[in-house]
């Protein structure tokens, strides 16, 4: 396959539907693309067929060090790929199969199941307000850097145990490991290593908090596994989550529906997150799927450890097509920003909280204005999400300044239960 599409163009592209739609024109449900130049991939483009693969984990494998490109040598000394595609086994359920991933699964969404809604919007207000505070007196701030690129790795950090300072560096590094951008610095196992760490404490005397949750389950057998399992929920809380939180507050700066209507009940947050989950899915597209044989798809001939990837914002975007009431998309389970199948997201819930409060606690506070438009917007060249890569806005100080909060502060989980 040559001059194959490059992945990024549909999260970077002004129109990324009209990048999907070109490649379905030319190439039909399935389109060669290229995830780093010289590493192919196909990009399954149609609704249907996303589900039949999300759902098949026995044609259609978790378990990465499979993929042909490994033994190909196709990724280079500088690629940033190996945290989507890693070569060696990871023992978390986002990288198994079948029972091992059932195994690996259960303990994550028993603890996302039992959270407290109350008890997480209390800690998510107060770690949204300590970011604002930082920049709240300065009248601009950059929203992506400053606020909703930090926000949701420290949330979760904060609920597994770290922290203030401890999570803004878990935070950063987390960023640093998952970032598309080039880096000369290896920060996994500094990464790894605080895991580690941490896990290691919570083994000897456990908390209240969700890394002793995880350990106490039972279902794990080793402390890797809840290590590995840390540093997924951590990548989910990177580009997704700050995905949702930063294109849904620039919906709200930019859509002319919107002045004077944030928490009015007309165009508020609430619609706004469900439209941003349709328009411009959080995971654009899913972490490579490895082919475990040769197969037809359409008119493609799939190899045996082929790479396939998940276009579910073109699939989302695919039944918005077919519905134009946007109230009834709302209501619509065809929606698949979390994903589907066994490998579906395991806390939406937590996601939809952290995204309202981060946005809604913003908005309530200050009275910002974007300062560039729509056209100069630059998007993050990832090739898993689209989100902007910096949003600049200007906002009248507020007069009353708030107490600041200590770095060294931990989430307070000790009154509160996490059973619902």
């Amino acid at each position: 396959m040559t001059d194959l599409t490059p992945i990024t163009r549909t999260t970077t592209a002004p129109d990324p539907h009209a990048v999907y739609r070109g490649l379905r024109d030319e190439w039909g449900s399935v389109a060669p693309v290229e995830l780093e130049p010289g590493v192919p991939a196909w990009l399954v483009l149609d609704h249907a067929d996303i589900v039949r693969i999300a759902r098949d984990d026995k044609l259609f494998s978790r378990r990465s060090e499979t993929w042909n490109g490994h033994e190909r040598g196709l990724l280079s000394t500088g690629s940033r790929l190996p945290p989507m595609i890693p070569a060696s086994e990871r023992f978390s359920s986002h990288f198994q199969d079948g029972a091992e991933r059932a195994r690996l699964r259960a303990p994550l969404d028993d603890v996302f199941n039992d959270l407290d809604e109350a008890m997480l919007g209390a800690m998510l207000r107060r770690t949204c307000d300590h970011l604002i505070d930082e920049f709240a007196e300065d009248g601009k701030a950059d929203v992506v850097a400053q606020y909703s690129a930090v926000l949701p790795l420290l949330a979760v950090g904060q609920l597994f145990g770290f922290d203030f300072r401890t999570g803004r560096r878990v935070a950063h590094l987390a960023r640093e490991v998952m970032s598309p951008m080039e880096s000369n610095t290896d920060v996994l196992p500094e990464l790894e290593g605080i895991l580690t760490d941490h896990i290691g404490a919570r083994y000897a005397a456990p908390t209240n908090d969700l890394t002793s949750r995880l350990i106490q389950h039972g279902a794990f057998t080793a402390p890797i596994e809840v290590a590995h399992s840390l540093i997924t929920v951590l990548a989910g809380a990177n580009g997704p989550l700050e995905s949702w939180v930063s294109s849904t507050l620039l919906s709200l700066l930019t859509d002319r529906r919107t002045p004077g209507m944030v928490g009015s009940g007309y165009y508020g947050v609430d619609q706004a997150m469900e439209e941003t989950l349709w328009a411009n899915s959080p995971s654009g597209n899913l972490p490579p799927l490895v082919a475990t044989k040769d197969l037809l798809m359409g008119d493609k001939y799939i190899e045996r450890g082929d790479a396939l990837v998940l276009a579910v914002s073109a699939a989302s975007q695919e039944i918005a097509r077919q519905n134009e009431d946007a109230w009834d998309r709302a209501e619509n389970r065809s929606q698949l920003a979390f994903g589907n199948g066994p490998h579906r997201c395991p806390a939406p819930r937590l996601a939809r909280i952290v995204t309202r409060n981060a946005v809604d606690t913003l908005l309530k506070r200050l009275d910002v204005r974007l300062t560039i438009d729509l056209d100069e917007i630059e998007w993050f060249p990832s090739p898993w999400e689209r989100r902007p890569m910096r949003l600049p806005v200007t906002f009248t100080p507020p007069i009353e300044v708030r107490p600041h909060w200590s770095d060294g502060d931990a989430a307070d989980l000790s009154g509160h239960s996490l059973r619902t």
